[in-house]
């Protein structure tokens, strides 16, 4: 009888906590969004030792996913502006052609470029499946050395 209770309470408490998790569809809040860290260094000139790997597989720099972001799957993640205070509008336009954005929000940038050294800030459009849109601005900053 004792288990037969645990059993019926168990229950009794998943289902109640199954009704509160249900999301609305197009729901979408990105108020919490940010990355951590928020600063991704990019090295021109690679070290043959510690970027052995990078460069024999020629994989991309890539940033952590970002976090913060709730909202009906499937999220879709796109740069909507790059600013930058160091370099001309030329090298913004040349980096933004460059960098890109993936699943969860990953930042991507390829090894060989020519990017002009500086700091590049880039934000972020989110969009899911309930049309719903957000701009992140200032997501991520990209130092280029």
């Amino acid at each position: 009888m004792k288990r037969l209770i645990i059993y019926v309470f168990v229950a009794l408490v998943g289902f109640l906590n199954a009704g509160c998790n249900d999301t609305p569809v197009g729901y979408l809040d990105t108020e919490n969004a940010e990355y951590l860290p928020n600063t991704m260094i990019i090295r021109k000139e690679l070290d043959p030792v510690a970027d052995r790997i990078r460069i024999q597989n020629e994989a991309p720099w890539v940033s952590t996913k970002i976090s913060g972001v709730i909202g009906t799957n499937p999220l879709v993640f796109s740069i909507v502006d790059v600013k930058s205070e160091d370099v001309d509008d030329a090298a913004v336009e040349y980096f933004l052609n460059n960098v890109y954005v993936q699943g969860l929000g990953r930042i991507y940038y390829p090894i060989n470029t020519d990017t002009e050294p500086g700091s590049y800030t880039i934000s972020l459009g989110v969009q899911n499946s309930g049309d719903y849109y957000h701009v992140i601005e200032n997501a991520m900053t990209i130092i280029v050395e």
